[in-house]
C-alpha cells in the first residue's frame, strides 16, 4: 500500500532540511513520538544509520536508512515494530518552490500484517499520521522562527 503525503511550508528549504537532516531527533517534531535516538552504534546521518523511535502510545519503530541525499531527502526500512506491519519503507524529502517556500513530502510503502487492516492504516497514515507529521515540521520551523525574532 502506497501513502503520499505533502505539506506547503512558508520556510526555507535549508532551515528544514537541517531539522529533517537531525535524524535521531525527529521527535522534535514528529507528535506521536515520546523519544527518538541512534541506536546500534549510529552517531551520524547517513546511508546505514539507525534510529529507534518510541511512540506516546507505548509501540516502537527502529529504522535503518538505506538512501540519503543531503539537501533533498532520505529513505528509511522499518525492521523492526511492535505495530502490525510485516514491511514498511518511507521516504521524507523537501521541494524548494522559492526562496522562503518548501513542499515538504512523506512517501510511505506500508504492508500490514493483516490484510484486513489495509483500509484503515491507509487512512490513518495519509489523513492522519502523515499530515502530522509535516505540520509538526512547519511547527517547529514558527516555533524556533518567532524565537529567533524576538
Amino acid at each position: 500500500m502506497k501513502v503520499k503525503v505533502k505539506r506547503k511550508i512558508n520556510a526555507p528549504s535549508a532551515i528544514l532540511w537541517a531539522y529533517l537532516a537531525d535524524y535521531s531527533n525527529i521527535n522534535r517534531f514528529h507528535p506521536l513520538l515520546k523519544k527518538s535516538e541512534f541506536i546500534e552504534g549510529s552517531e551520524s546521518c547517513e546511508i546505514g544509520s539507525t534510529r529507534q523511535c518510541d511512540m506516546k502510545d507505548g509501540n516502537h519503530i527502529k529504522e535503518r536508512v538505506t538512501d540519503w541525499k543531503e539537501g533533498s531527502h532520505y529513505s528509511v526500512e522499518i525492521y523492526d515494530t511492535s505495530m502490525p506491519m510485516k514491511n514498511s519503507k518511507a521516504t521524507m524529502g523537501l521541494n524548494k518552490l522559492s526562496a522562503n517556500e518548501t513542499e515538504a513530502y512523506m512517501h510511505m510503502d506500508i504492508e500490514p500484517k493483516y490484510k484486513l487492516m489495509q483500509p484503515m492504516m491507509y487512512l490513518m497514515f495519509r489523513y492522519k499520521m502523515g499530515p502530522a507529521i509535516l505540520k509538526g515540521l512547519e511547527d517547529l520551523y514558527k516555533e524556533e522562527h518567532a524565537v529567533s525574532m524576538a
